[in-house]
């Protein structure tokens, strides 16, 4: 089976997986069963805060995009709803040195 093929059923493994049984306080309102695979490069979610924080009752939008090398390079996690948070850039990148990958 070529790389591309598994790669695709991949996706499509995982994509099933967040649908049906999705993190918790966490929903993906622009993906469905039928959402095309191929364009599935950039991924938008909501994620509530949690209960007992001072995010608690709040709604947090994120943009997850999936690289080319998925699953060998991470996906990029963005806010996009303005957040203070040590670990939250200005530009809503998570900015955590344990998230990077090491030197190549």
């Amino acid at each position: 089976m070529a790389q591309e093929a598994r790669l695709k059923l991949r996706m499509q493994k995982e994509l099933k997986l967040l649908l049906v049984d999705p993190p918790h306080g966490a929903s993906f309102p622009t993906l469905s069963s039928q959402s095309d695979i191929t364009d599935l490069s950039s991924i938008h979610a909501q994620i509530e805060g949690p209960e007992e924080t001072v995010y608690s009752k709040g709604i947090f939008k994120i943009k997850i995009q999936i690289p080319e090398r998925y699953p060998l390079q991470p996906p990029i996690v963005t806010f996009a709803t303005p957040i203070y948070h040590p670990n939250i850039d200005n530009g809503g990148r998570i900015c955590l040195d344990i998230l990077n990958l090491p030197p190549k």
